[in-house]
């Protein structure tokens, strides 16, 4: 960790930033599984993770009889149609909002989303200390042994990533993205709606 600190200190200074402490917490886990039982809504979805999304769903299906949902790498009816015909009883799709009016994502990381120079996504540590998927920056491609360290990277990276978004540079951001990240389009959130439950789907 302290290694990393090191290199996260030039980054760091290169956007005027200072990294922020590594330290750990626990993002009031407790808290909010106590909200969740408290008042447990119809469903719940965690993040972080990489199964093989229509052989996992048909898996799933035939062991048990808890309605399934599919999600990741779902941009498309297509996708969506192959998910609800492995067992599936809905899809759950992120990416491909991402650019849509109503997104939060920042402009840059919308813009990085339609740029022919983002050539494609890879997993990373760097900027949370925890895998994850991005539209691969200059940012990953230095740090490929980031530490395994969540949430200390998370704490450490977040000034570095707040600068790099207020001055406009992408490299140092953290453009989360899933594969099919081209198929996002700019259009109203209710429109890809429908284009996703279209014919097919």
């Amino acid at each position: 960790m302290t290694g990393y600190l090191e290199e996260l200190a030039v980054e760091a200074e290169a956007v005027g930033a200072v990294p922020g402490a590594p330290s750990w917490d626990d993002d009031g886990w407790e808290a909010k599984l106590a909200g969740l039982l408290a008042d447990p809504p119809p469903a719940v979805s965690f993040t972080f993770g990489c199964p093989p999304l229509a052989e996992l769903v048909r898996r799933v299906v035939e062991a048990t009889d808890v309605p399934v949902a599919a999600a990741g790498g779902i941009v498309t009816a297509g996708d969506v149609q192959a998910d609800l015909g492995a067992g599936a009883v809905a899809a759950q799709c992120g990416t491909a909002f991402l650019r849509c009016p109503e997104s939060g994502a920042h402009l840059r990381h919308k813009a990085a989303l339609a740029d022919p120079s983002s050539t494609g996504t890879a997993f990373t540590r760097a900027f949370s200390g925890r895998w994850a998927r991005g539209i691969e920056n200059d940012f990953m491609r230095r740090h490929p042994d980031a530490p395994a360290a969540y949430p200390e990277v998370n704490n450490a990276t977040r000034p570095i990533r707040a600068a790099a978004a207020a001055g406009g540079d992408a490299g140092r951001m953290s453009l989360w993205a899933g594969t099919g990240f081209r198929a996002a389009t700019d259009r109203p959130a209710g429109e890809v709606v429908e284009v996703l439950c279209g014919p097919g789907a």
